[in-house]
């Protein structure tokens, strides 16, 4: 998977899994009170709120290794 792939899922509101060292992990969607769209990613239980694929790509973690980094060995 690329960084391409994500921006993908990000813009078409994509949902993915995967697991990484027996935890789930989830990209989904959801929009704030106000109506702005915002993504969710994070384990399955303790997900984090981002505000564009930018935010998230330069936020979110897998364990201890940016996402960004990571996308590569999905």
């Amino acid at each position: 998977m690329t960084k391409d792939d994500i921006y993908f899922y990000t813009q078409a509101k994509k949902e993915l899994e995967f697991k990484y060292h027996d935890t789930t992990y989830i990209l989904n969607y959801d929009k704030t009170p106000d109506g702005k769209d915002i993504i969710i990613f994070g384990p399955i239980y303790e997900t984090k709120k981002y505000t564009s694929y930018g935010d998230l790509m330069n936020n979110a973690r897998v364990e201890n290794h940016y996402f960004k980094e990571f996308i590569e060995s999905l």
